[in-house]
């Protein structure tokens, strides 16, 4: 599988300062200065066809269920994507929102 899926018991999450309780932050620093970050939200069931972009990308999924390569990725998982790796996404049984994170806005490549 080219997508790295890492869910949140995959990792240690940890506040980003103490007393804080912010788990994610997204830093412009080292990311060239011109980060690009969307939140989506989508309804139940919708597919979201193949496609690719020319940046890589982080997805994490902040509410519902994304199902990737056959994978039910749920809250707080994070989806890995390299530059012009062709992908599909598709919500599960609730409302599915993600943030995209990429170092720039990106070209897609739509269904082919």
């Amino acid at each position: 599988m080219s997508v790295s899926i890492v869910r949140p018991g995959d990792r240690d999450l940890q506040p980003v300062r103490a007393g804080n309780p912010i788990l994610l932050q997204v830093v412009a620093d080292g990311l060239g200065g011109n980060p690009y970050v969307h939140v989506t939200e989508v309804p139940a069931g919708h597919h979201i066809a193949t496609h690719s972009h020319s940046e890589d990308e982080v997805t994490v999924i902040l509410a519902g269920v994304a199902i990737v390569e056959g994978v039910e990725c749920g809250p707080g998982t994070l989806l890995v994507i390299p530059a012009n790796e062709r992908y599909a996404l598709d919500a599960g049984d609730e409302p599915l929102t993600f943030a995209v994170i990429r170092p720039r806005k990106a070209d897609y490549d739509g269904p082919a």
